[in-house]
């Protein structure tokens, strides 16, 4: 039986061409290849490590001396994972700086590629890419295995086995688990407690569906959900969150409608109406008219999943992760916060706070790098399991008497909805 994500319709409804044809599945052009470069202008790859910021763009003196901005620092951080999906889109005013041009300890083209075409497929819609399926390989310095659906996960079949409670999580590198080994990651961790708690009480099995890639911005995180979530019969959506998510969907977006992708999808769609656009633009033009909507894209993708789970009557469960190292967020985490609680979510999750009083650097996968290491992941498994064991839903899993999986009883999250 073939476990792959079922044909999507096309997203391009705009009678514009679709994305550029590629010469194959997961192939490259030389153009590609030497752009990828340029995008990696200021982040470097250390050999056997994460992927982080070369030293002279990592936060701390020499950001505050004036070398580069806060600013900036947090655009180039922001867009460094961004452009592993998109490494042939062209780059912002900061790729013709005297830092971007500093090629000092650079990868080569070929080895850069090599490292993205081995985990990812492109797809023509807006996830741009998804991860290969059935892959064993090594990807910044872990060890990398994908299931026969493309998820860094564990085998998952459809239908939904009986007596199964099934988590899907949608998110971006952090929820993916980059930089740890396979089973490091907060989701394997945390699928394997939940998972005790209920056979204790000869509960249901439970798994946690990781649909998170890296690299997904909150609409595509979204729309991964869409087009393979929600054939896997999930009894709970948790949906990831960073600071970083503000700005990024219109980063991807201004480039999407371009090549005449996105104008249908539900997440964007009452933003593109309010900003007045319409196919047949550049990605500049695009950029121009929807950059002052950045947080109204972002609150419409929030309002999108929140509706569609509650039309399917499913609990979404709304979470807010943190980033090692980054220091002064409390202004947009608060924003971010609200965000959330105005969206509709069955539950808002804050688990920002989990590295707090801990140094960094024991939980960093690299320097610069804000993805964390093992240890970091083992914390937020557990903070995740204080947190979201307090619901109604996962309670549930502790009092099991027999009850269908999936009835009302188990859907139940409330305790933290909107507001």
């Amino acid at each position: 039986m073939d476990l792959r994500a079922d044909p999507a319709p096309d997203d391009s409804r705009s009678g514009l061409p679709a994305r550029r044809a590629r010469s194959g599945a997961g192939e490259s052009t030389p153009l590609e290849c030497v752009a990828l470069v340029a995008a990696l202008a200021w982040s470097a790859m250390p050999a056997g490590s994460a992927w982080g910021l070369p030293a002279g763009l990592r936060q701390g003196p020499e950001a505050e001396s004036g070398l580069i901005s806060k600013a900036d620092y947090d655009r180039m951080e922001r867009g460094y994972y961004e452009r592993l999906l998109a490494p042939d889109r062209s780059l912002d005013a900061l790729a013709d700086s005297p830092l971007a041009q500093n090629r000092d300890g650079l990868p080569r083209a070929e080895d850069v590629w090599g490292e993205i075409a081995r985990l990812m497929l492109p797809v023509n819609d807006l996830r741009e890419r998804v991860l290969r399926p059935d892959l064993a390989t090594q990807a910044a310095g872990a060890a990398w295995t994908t299931n026969a659906l493309g998820l860094r996960d564990g085998r998952c079949v459809r239908p939904k086995p009986p007596r199964t409670y099934r988590v899907a999580l949608a998110g971006d590198s952090i929820a993916a688990g980059w930089g740890v080994d396979d089973g490091q990651g907060f989701e394997p961790l945390l699928e394997g407690t939940l998972g005790a708690r209920s056979r204790q009480v000869a509960g249901p099995a439970v798994e946690l569906v990781n649909l998170s890639v890296p690299g997904y911005s909150p609409g595509a995180r979204w729309e991964q959900v869409r087009r393979l979530g929600w054939s896997l019969e999930p009894d709970l959506v948790l949906f990831e969150a960073t600071v970083a998510d503000f700005g990024w969907d219109e980063r991807r977006l201004r480039w999407l409608l371009a090549w005449g992708i996105g104008w249908d999808a539900p997440q964007y769609r009452a933003t593109l109406d309010l900003a007045g656009v319409r196919p047949g633009e550049n990605a500049r033009r695009y950029q121009r008219a929807l950059k002052p909507y950045r947080e109204r894209l972002l609150a419409n993708v929030y309002q999108a999943a929140a509706a569609e789970c509650r039309a399917r009557g499913i609990p979404c469960v709304w979470v807010l992760l943190p980033r090692v190292g980054r220091r002064d967020e409390s202004e947009p985490r608060a924003r971010l916060l609200a965000l959330a609680r105005q969206s509709g979510f069955s539950a808002v999750v804050d688990v920002s706070d989990a590295y707090d009083g801990l140094a960094p650097e024991a939980l960093q996968v690299g320097p610069g790098d804000y993805h964390p290491n093992a240890q970091g992941h083992a914390r937020l498994a557990q903070k995740l399991d204080e947190e979201l064991s307090r619901l109604p839903a996962l309670e549930a899993l502790t009092a099991y008497r027999g009850s269908a999986v999936g009835s009302p009883s188990h859907r139940n999250v409330g305790g933290g909805g909107p507001g």
